[in-house]
């Protein structure tokens, strides 16, 4: 396969920026990314950045350049483990959850931070990976890895709202319906790895996006449930139209 290979120019040294100007060429599959800038701090958010990611690194700096190489070729074939790897993740995520809105322990959130991260570096390979190789099915498949990271992405957007508002009350309820997400996304996982119709009919049926969550008060953390539902659906509809 030839290398692929893009030259950027780096326009503003900040992290949203730079961030947004990365992750296409990464997420597209090139092998090789030249940046060049005049302002140096954008080198050091540049090593922020490569440090984040799976298969990339600096091969080559200056003080208006650097060119990043990827290393992942025999990483290539580790698509199903990382993909799994991915599921894992988002359980760990849903269990610490489901326990702080238990124990009302808002400092037990924390934990989500680092976790969030792992599985955007996962999901963010898992992309490249598909953009670089193709995979069997690869338009359902880019579509379940990103759902994958956006319900993580809402577990997040929960220890973030914690943390901004720290008088913000825990509802009893909460934990009520929490325990019926931590659930889908538990069948969710299941389905992917043992799917059968009546599995997938399931989750169809109960429509926990529309269904589920009225009784919470607090907008904000039922907005972010509704919001995970609705891509564990997703995720479930594109698991079913592997098996068509």
């Amino acid at each position: 396969m030839y290398e692929r290979k893009i030259t950027i120019e780096v326009i503003s040294p900040t992290v949203a920026y730079v961030w947004r100007v990365l992750q296409p060429a990464y997420l597209s599959g090139y092998d090789e990314v030249r940046l060049t800038f005049k302002d140096t701090k954008a080198l050091a958010i540049i090593e922020r950045f490569v440090t984040n990611i799976i298969g990339f690194e600096i091969v080559e700096t200056s003080s208006h350049h650097v060119l990043i190489k990827s290393i992942s070729k025999q990483l290539d074939e580790e698509f199903p483990t990382i993909l799994k790897r991915s599921f894992l993740v988002l359980k760990q995520m849903a269990d610490i959850t489901q326990e702080v809105f238990d124990t009302k322990d808002k400092k037990l959130i924390a934990q989500i931070r680092p976790l969030e991260m792992t599985i955007n570096k996962y999901t963010n390979f898992l992309r490249r990976l598909i953009n670089r190789m193709g995979y069997k099915y690869p338009h359902y498949m880019y579509l379940i890895v990103t759902y994958l990271e956006l319900t993580s992405n809402h577990l997040d957007y929960l220890y973030r709202y914690y943390e901004r508002n720290p008088r913000a009350i825990i509802e009893k309820q909460a934990s009520k319906e929490f325990a019926k997400l931590q659930d889908l996304i538990y069948r969710t996982h299941d389905l992917y790895y043992n799917y059968t119709p009546e599995k997938f009919r399931w989750i169809s049926e109960e429509l926990p996006h529309f269904n589920w969550f009225e009784q919470i008060q607090d907008f904000e953390v039922r907005y972010n449930f509704k919001s995970m539902a609705e891509y564990l659906v997703q995720i479930s509809r594109q698991i079913a139209a592997l098996h068509l």
